[in-house]
């Protein structure tokens, strides 16, 4: 529906009554529709001027709420600037809309005779907020929520009208939508009016657990803007009574169940809020007040105080029919009431214990047959019983009959989200497997007979032949093959296959089967297992799956859901085909290339994949652009464009004629090419606005198209080949690691899920692209970041080897150490291999990112000479610090050259501490030192313990203490993961200074800090640092820096608490 945009004339009545009554027509109109994104107007002057400022009614109230956030906008200082602007020239109409709402309904509430119309407006907002139950739907644009500044105009005006505002704020609302789009304008109320009536009448009323946090997102004095009830409640009895009346008030307007209130919870989450304060400030408690539900409230303890006001409001609510409760969501019986629910089993906390039971009543209750059933699952007995069973909505009919296993599709949902609301949406067969599986897989957990390993398998096969029926399956998907095969382990693929194909599909049920896969919109990867499963549908009907691609991508835009194309733009279209068709087409192809008889189908997969490949890729670029400019975009696309179509030469093949490629443009070399890339996609760096090189901005169909550029070069002929490898080289040049990180995922049996990633699979894809003539040093860099992203160790001795990770890289590791060792004796063919296979692992690491980098050499040199760390330190150093000061300081390119040389000088034993004059060393540490003090840090890792002492000194004489803090950060790599291993990292730190000769001042305000920070997870006599500070205590307690610093107090503090 398109927004109305209506004139109004402010000044006269008429006009204004009209203008509201139109505004509220057209919401009635958009809320039936169950979504406010783009379909929300607004207001102009009847002279059709956008308003102003000098327009509001109230100009300081609205400034007071635009400070706190959800009015607050770049855009909304403009408002004084409009003047003849038309509303399409604005950049954020929206802005301007809610600034339209604002000012019309400031006007309505100055003149009480507007107040019934003002009023139901409200009241529908919030009707409809309660319809949907959702923030993602109070969206009128994508960055705006509508309707809260409102209820706030509403609400100072007319404050016993707040409770609209605690009924607004969805409950299953998203917690940061809230947070920064909506409680602003609550926060705002809270901040000029505290614990006002008015405040606690919209805390009453809401249902929405996280609104109080929500109400201080983004503030960083948070617990100013974050009301604590407790503390309220503490210091004045009479406004706990009137929260406890708003709160039975508002039961009586919308009853709710009562578990689902949040008070108990919110008071006792202010409680420990108040305990950590108390704690912090070092104040006392009384011993009785230690504990949340003792708690002295009034002359009661806080416990009773709950238990009272829990029974008082269910009382109020007892009687209502579940059908009337707001916000309900277990299943509705009719004649059921609140209070019936009380003692029922059905309606208590979902228990995973009872397995077997609920198994065994969900047959025995839920069939006519069910003890047929139970002897055939249990005993291989009334084998017949298969036939008589008759595709069922087992949700539905665990509903119905009200069976205790519906509790359990309800608690486990499908696929990790919740069930529809929609009882006609079935379970899923993958969704339930497990829980009917479990206690015959764990008979002695669940306390039934263990018939043996091999029978109790049966159970579960014969288990899953009734439930396939009841699905109305006629054969197992590949994931569900796969749960079966590989998770439960409890047949071979094959007798699967055999056992759970009852019937054939017919065409039309390939095509949703083929369709659902290659087309589903929520998957970040596509992974090898479901393009096999894709690739087994071809080989079905080789003829359907050609003609299905003439409707694909337009079905793909039929299946989607509307929801997401809304939110999704790039899915919302019909001309380009997406990354998983382009993906799932080149993967056939490739496979079937490798048949002894290839099908004569596949024209059809060749035609499609040249006609799309490329105009699809060059989309995704033009939608994820890092420019400001959309023509300068498509230049750049242009002649990325021209560069990769002038790399074809010719050629009579099938994929040739396919491709209708008009004459190239103007020759454009691989330079531009690169150049267009780079500025089309290198993500800008927010601090120095340059660009970085290792990473782009990635959409999920740019990798899928670039994984499908691999596997359609392996059979394409040679014109085509050039031309997909030619644009896949050019982000491989650009972004090396991201480029293959994206590629292997689709060559993967997991997809994006590294930990289940194999070494087999890894060199599976190595020999995949060495074997299309790329590069292999490309094969390296692949294996060093797979398995350093798989494995998060800090040391190789804790990777695990299951996968075969560990003596991969193990074998990496040794061969880069071994790289530049000559053989006199070895044949020259023998030693030239050698000589490549070293050039490409040099290439690799020096492709890595600063991050990857540091943790292979830090694994590749534990210790080395002092020459190897030279050479290492300058290489790897050089460079970086050279962008870091030419980025971070004034200094002139000689200036920075000159920076370098005195840091790396001192580094590598050219030059000493007072060869550094003080200018330099000055310059060497202002801005942001540890920016690159991290990363020598890193480096010195591989180092000698004189090495660590030279930067420990070096950084001793910036004189700044968060230098040294870093510093200590880095030595967490030279000990295991676990918290047993602080001590050794706090002693080696203090060695290190000793032996340095770094004590004194600035070494005893580190102890003492970093004593503090400890404290929390050590008592004082633990506390890694207690020695070093009690042996140089005489001399902390000369220095007046020292003993008037907030960390010596704390020390003596915590040493005397000790002493008693």
């Amino acid at each position: 529906m398109k927004p109305q945009i209506i004139p109004v004339n402010l000044q006269d009545k008429a006009s204004l009554q009209q203008a509201l009554e139109t505004f509220q027509s057209h919401l009635q109109a958009v809320y039936k529709t169950g979504q406010l994104i783009n379909q929300v107007g607004g207001f102009v002057s009847h002279d059709n001027r956008l308003f102003q400022t000098s327009d509001l009614q109230d100009p300081e109230q609205i400034q007071a709420m635009a400070r706190f956030g959800s009015i607050n906008d770049p855009g909304f200082e403009q408002m004084e600037r409009l003047s003849e602007l038309e509303l399409e020239q604005l950049n954020r109409s929206d802005v301007y809309l809610k600034f339209s709402h604002v000012t019309v309904f400031q006007h309505a509430l100055a003149d009480e005779a507007f107040k019934p119309l003002v009023l139901r407006i409200c009241q529908n907002l919030v009707e409809f907020s309660i319809r949907v139950n959702s923030s993602n739907e109070l969206f009128f644009s994508s960055s705006s929520i509508f309707g809260t500044y409102l209820l706030v105009l509403l609400a100072e005006k007319y404050p016993e009208y707040a409770y609209l505002i605690g009924e607004f704020v969805p409950p299953n609302g998203d917690y940061h939508q809230l947070g920064y789009h909506c409680t602003g304008d609550i926060t705002y109320l809270f901040d000029k009016y505290g614990y006002d009536p008015m405040m606690l009448d919209i805390l009453a009323s809401t249902r929405c657990p996280n609104l109080m946090s929500a109400m201080a997102e983004g503030f960083s004095d948070w617990s100013r803007f974050r009301p604590n009830l407790l503390k309220c409640f503490l210091a004045d009895e009479q406004k706990y009574q009137y929260f406890v009346q708003a709160l039975k008030a508002s039961l009586t307007r919308r009853p709710v169940d009562t578990q689902s209130l949040w008070l108990s919870e919110e008071l006792e989450s202010c409680f420990d809020e108040m305990m950590d304060d108390a704690a912090n400030q070092n104040e006392e408690w009384d011993e009785d007040d230690q504990e949340f539900g003792e708690l002295d409230f009034h002359g009661r303890p806080m416990s009773e105080v709950l238990e009272a006001l829990d029974e008082t409001l269910f009382e109020l609510v007892k009687d209502v029919p579940l059908a009337e409760l707001y916000y309900y969501s277990e299943p509705v019986y009719e004649g059921v009431t609140l209070g019936d629910t009380r003692d029922d089993p059905f309606y208590q906390e979902y228990n995973e214990d009872s397995e077997y039971e609920t198994n065994k009543a969900f047959f025995l209750e839920g069939f006519d047959n069910g003890e047929k059933i139970l002897a055939y699952i249990e005993h291989s007995q009334c084998p017949e019983v298969l036939d008589e069973l008759v595709p069922t909505n087992i949700r539905k009919l665990a509903r119905d009959k009200k069976l205790y296993i519906f509790k359990r599709f309800e608690y486990f949902g499908s696929g990790g989200f919740e069930l529809s609301e929609q009882i006609d949406h079935d379970v899923e067969l993958s969704d339930i497997l497990e829980r009917f599986f479990v206690a015959y897989l764990n008979p002695e957990l669940f306390g039934i007979v263990d018939d043996g390993e091999a029978e109790q398998d049966q159970k579960c096969l014969r288990t899953l032949d009734v439930l396939v029926r009841l699905l109305g399956k006629k054969e197992l998907s590949g994931s569900e093959l796969k749960e079966v095969v590989e998770e439960f382990e409890l047949c071979s693929k094959k007798d699967a296959v055999k056992r759970y194909t009852l019937k054939a599909l017919n065409k039309d049920e390939i095509k949703d089967r083929v369709y659902g896969l290659i087309n589903e919109d929520t998957i970040n990867t596509f992974g090898r297992a479901r393009l096999e499963e894709l690739h087994d549908f071809f080989k079905r009907d080789e003829a359907l799956f050609g003609e299905m691609l003439d409707e694909v991508i337009l079905r793909a835009y039929q299946d989607t859901d509307p929801d997401i194309l809304a939110v999704t733009p790039g899915l919302n279209q019909i001309d380009y085909a997406r990354g998983t068709q382009l993906l799932s087409v080149a993967y056939i192809l490739c496979q079937e290339a490798n048949s002894f008889t290839p099908s004569e189908h596949l024209g059809a997969l060749a035609g499609f994949y040249s006609e799309h490949v490329f105009k699809s890729f060059y989309r995704e670029m033009a939608q994820h652009h890092e420019l400001d400019c959309d023509e300068k975009a498509q230049a750049l696309s242009e002649k990325i464009k021209a560069y990769v179509e002038s790399q074809a030469s010719g050629g009579n093949s099938l994929f040739a004629k396919l491709m209708k490629q008009e004459p190239a443009a103007q020759a454009v070399s691989k330079d531009e090419a690169l150049a267009c890339i780079r500025e089309l996609l290198a993500s800008p760096d927010e601090e120095t606005g340059t660009l970085h090189s290792d990473v782009f901005v990635v959409s999920d169909d740019v990798g899928m198209i670039l994984a499908s550029m691999l596997y359609a070069a392996k059979v394409a002929p040679a014109p085509l080949k050039k031309q997909l490898l030619a644009l896949y080289g050019l982000m491989l040049e650009l972004f090396p690691a991201k480029t293959l990180l994206v590629s292997f995922y689709e060559f993967s049996e997991s997809g994006v899920y590294t930990y289940q990633t194999t070494n087999d699979e890894i060199e599976a894809f190595c020999d995949f692209i060495t074997d299309l003539g790329i590069n292999e040093k490309y094969a390296f860099l692949l294996r060093i970041v797979m398995i350093q992203k798989a494995q998060v160790r800090k040391h190789v001795d804790g990777f695990n080897n299951d996968n075969g990770l560990r003596d991969a890289y193990l074998r990496l590791l040794n061969r880069y150490r071994k790289k530049d060792e000559q053989d006199p004796n070895e044949p020259e063919m023998l030693a030239r291999k050698e000589r490549k296979i070293s050039e490409a692992i040099s290439a690799a690491v020096d492709l890595l990112d600063d991050k990857h980098r540091q943790r292979f050499l830090g694994f590749a040199y534990p210790g080395f000479d002092e020459a190897a760390y030279n050479v290492l330190v300058t290489a790897e150093l050089v460079p970086e610090l050279a962008a870091f000061f030419s980025d971070n300081t004034d200094a002139d390119e000689a200036e920075c050259e000159a920076l370098v040389h005195a840091l790396m000088g001192y580094l590598i034993g050219e030059l000493s501490l007072a060869d550094i004059t003080p200018t330099v060393l000055t310059r060497l540490n202002r801005g942001k030192p540890w920016d690159y003090t991290r990363n020598i840090c890193a480096t010195l890792l591989c180092a000698s313990d004189a090495r660590w002492q030279k930067l420990l000194a070096f950084l001793f004489a910036s004189d700044n203490l968060d230098n040294i803090d870093d510093f200590f950060d880095i030595l967490d790599n030279k000990f295991p993961d676990g918290t047993e291993n602080e001590p050794k990292r706090a002693a080696e730190m203090v060695r290190l200074i000793t032996q340095a000769g770094l004590e004194g001042e600035l070494a005893y305000a580190f102890y003492l800090r970093q004593f503090e920070a400890f404290d929390t997870d050590w008592y004082f006599d633990e506390n890694p640092f207690t020695p070093v500070i009690l042996r140089h205590l005489e001399e902390i307690q000369t220095s007046a820096t020292l003993t008037s610093s907030e960390a010596y107090d704390f020390f003596m503090r915590e040493k005397e608490e000790n002493q008693d």
